[in-house]
């Protein structure tokens, strides 16, 4: 991924971990300079698809980041 900001991937990836299926999720900044993020996910096929993990763990992300904005909007 491209100029994005590596805590989202840090978060998806802490995310994907507790996926049933995912067997490691890791994301690394390949170099400062290069701004380029990487995330990797190995999962059991058996179980699930990584592309169908990374989708249910966005999905998680989203659903998380919706109920903080409404506790933030309450205060």
């Amino acid at each position: 991924m491209l100029e994005e900001d590596p805590s989202i991937l840090d978060s998806l990836s802490e995310i994907l971990q507790e996926v049933d299926g995912v067997q490691y999720s890791g994301m690394f900044i390949e170099h400062p300079l290069t701004k380029r993020t990487l995330l990797r996910v190995k999962t059991d096929p058996s179980k699930i698809k990584a592309s169908e993990a990374v989708e249910k763990a966005l999905r998680e992300l989203k659903r998380i980041s919706s109920q903080l904005r409404e506790a933030f909007e309450k205060l």
